[in-house]
């Protein structure tokens, strides 16, 4: 009887999360913006960013983000963050400290020549973990975001998992 009911239980959870989950597509990142930036020596930097993000859906936390931004597919610099909480239905600005340093072989001077051209030629990799209720999670992964987009704001939409 106990797994009758223990199994009953479980579906009908599937099915609220199955029903909630619609709003997860909805969820956006309106902006992202740099708050603030600190060097910290000439191969590192501590920096916030700010991201405005509409979540229609439940509350979440993000954790472990770390990736790599790409000129023209040649890592430059590594950064990462322990992340941040999102509240349920809400649209809000979240303060998301970060470290970065710069990769092997580039040096600072070869890093403010690459930031006077063209944003279209840099990329991003970043992963992070999503967490519900502190405990269920899932890695997420995301290839080849074009910082251009990323740093506009009028695309409306998180970066799609792949």
């Amino acid at each position: 009887m106990k797994r009758i009911v223990s199994g009953l239980v479980f579906l009908a959870l599937c099915f609220l999360l199955a029903a909630g989950c619609s709003k997860v597509d909805d969820i956006k990142i309106n902006s992202v913006g740099v708050e603030s930036f600190t060097p910290r020596g000439l191969r590192a930097a501590k920096a916030v960013l700010a991201l405005e993000i509409d979540n229609p859906a439940f509350s979440f936390g993000i954790r472990g983000v770390d990736g790599v931004i790409k000129y023209k597919g040649e890592d430059v610099v590594y950064f990462k963050s322990d992340g941040l909480d999102v509240v349920k239905k809400s649209v809000r600005v979240y303060d998301l400290p970060c470290e970065a340093s710069l990769a092997e072989g580039v040096s600072i001077t070869r890093l403010i020549g690459l930031a006077g051209g063209s944003a279209a030629d840099f990329t991003a990799d970043i992963n992070a973990r999503v967490l519900l209720k502190k405990k269920l999670g899932k890695t997420l992964k995301f290839k080849d975001l074009k910082l251009e987009e990323l740093m506009k704001g009028d695309e409306g939409t998180a970066p799609r998992n792949k």
